[in-house]
């Protein structure tokens, strides 16, 4: 690998596409991906989604691999390098903890989705579920099963809901609690987080550390935000997040990712 050569990694939702119901991904984002990789860059997805939630518009802007499910799966040219999946007996304990308090969740594994359907009844769940089955998705209702398993999950909750401490007492063992934005919340299993699919990816290629630059919009990409030099948070990002980073940028539809990397040069 050519010590010259950058990785840079990309959150799709609110970095690379927008997060309102048309989901757009510029073209100049397009464009921005082509030319780095064209100038000999290394381009990656590191995003919470796991991998069959990334749609085909997104696969087809030519990423040289993933990092999915908060650092759960990588991927390289096709080929899975990595993949962390949760234990069947943590899985279901944590399916019973959901119930137990009041939790809304939607199961993650790799090539598929589960829920709870007993569930169904939150709108945000029902609306997404629908956005992932149009997308060809597989999406199971059934948790009661040997087959059920996952990498991570996410959950909404209730306003005001009285046991989310409660939740996140009994499954703090077994996962990180990341809240988001809303009465929502995403889980990654304890030591995996974006952050360590970059680690990993710079050991794999043997590149430092400052050849690192990540783009996010989130409290869910604080991790790989905090962990990287070369940290660019779109202009919708909290506040907070922004006195953190190396750049801040434009958002999505304003060209921030093209405008971005022509200023660090990588274009």
């Amino acid at each position: 690998m050519n010590p010259d050569t950058k990785i840079i990694f990309f959150d799709i939702d609110g970095t690379l596409i927008t997060e309102d119901g048309r989901r757009y991904f510029p073209e100049s984002a397009k464009q921005a991906i082509r030319e780095a990789r064209a100038n000999g860059h290394l381009v990656f997805i590191n995003t919470g989604r796991v991998f069959c939630n990334v749609n085909e518009e997104i696969r087809e802007a030519g990423f040289d691999g993933y990092v999915c499910g908060c650092g759960t799966y990588i991927s390289y040219n096709g080929e899975t390098l990595f993949h962390h999946e949760t234990d069947r007996q943590v899985c279901h304990k944590i399916a019973a903890a959901c119930r137990k308090y009041r939790m809304y969740p939607l199961y993650e594994h790799t090539d598929r989705i589960y829920i709870d359907g007993a569930c169904e009844k939150n709108q945000y769940l029902r609306e997404i579920v629908t956005y992932f089955r149009g997308n060809g998705n597989r999406v199971y209702d059934n948790i009661e099963t040997e087959d059920f398993v996952f990498d991570k999950f996410c959950a909404w909750y209730d306003a005001g809901n009285p046991d989310l401490a409660a939740f996140k007492q009994e499954t703090g063992q077994d996962f990180t609690y990341i809240q988001r934005e809303g009465n929502f919340c995403e889980m990654s299993p304890v030591g995996y987080s974006k952050a360590t699919g970059i680690r990993f990816l710079l050991e794999y290629f043997g590149l430092p550390l400052e050849n690192a630059y990540a783009f996010g919009d989130s409290t869910n990409d604080e991790a790989m935000l905090s962990y990287v030099k070369n940290s660019i948070i779109m202009q919708k990002g909290p506040e907070s997040m922004k006195k953190k980073v190396m750049m801040v940028t434009e958002d999505a539809e304003d060209h921030g990712i093209y405008n971005a990397l022509k200023k660090l040069e990588i274009i």
